[in-house]
């Protein structure tokens, strides 16, 4: 099931990108719009749907979404903030084998990030806001507000939103889920490479 999430949600960024004809009214649809619900993702839909297995679509009386559609539009939303203003697409899976083409996943880059000293007090608070997060709506905000941070960076980089929206559906499936999600990207975010000489 996790897998599809990832495969379907990679899917649906090629489709956005377009091989570098970018479809920028969604992009920005799902840039403003802050949840599925939002009038404003109404744009993505279309492209959405279209691309999710059936068993993936919320069947719900009272319209509520499902993990997969929350998970999927979430990751898309912070792609579409990275990806704003630029050409090439700043999305590559985590799992490439050539190490040109191989994405890095959310938390990794934001390890980088956090070896600036100018940074790091401000982005650890924003990490233990996010750990310490019980719902995925908390999740989400605080998912999205470190993409912008680290778009604003300016580094450019490959970023596995797939993987991300991966994660978003582990978190949702209950507590030892969540708590697993969070140890794997607190791991991630803290842990320092040892340089051997």
């Amino acid at each position: 099931m996790a897998n599809e999430i990832a495969k379907v949600t990679a899917q649906i960024i090629y489709s956005l990108y377009n091989n570098g004809d970018l479809d920028k009214a969604v992009l920005a649809s799902l840039r403003h719009a802050v949840t599925i619900k939002d009038r404003r993702a109404e744009n993505v839909w279309p492209i959405m749907f279209s691309k999710m297995a059936a068993s993936d679509i919320s069947s719900d009386p009272q319209g509520r979404e499902t993990r997969q559609e929350t998970a999927i539009y979430t990751a898309l939303r912070c792609f579409a903030i990275y990806q704003q203003g630029l050409t090439q697409l700043s999305y590559a899976s985590s799992n490439q084998v050539n190490a040109e083409d191989k994405g890095q996943q959310l938390f990794v880059a934001l390890a980088d990030l956090r070896k600036n000293q100018d940074k790091q007090a401000a982005l650890d608070r924003r990490i233990q806001n996010l750990l310490s997060s019980t719902n995925i709506d908390s999740v989400a905000k605080s998912v999205t507000q470190l993409v912008r941070i680290l778009k604003s960076a300016d580094r450019n980089l490959l970023l596995d939103f797939s993987q991300l929206a991966q994660d978003l559906f582990f978190f949702q499936m209950g507590y030892e889920y969540s708590r697993q999600v969070f140890l794997k990207w607190g791991r991630q975010y803290y842990w320092q490479s040892v340089s051997t000489n």
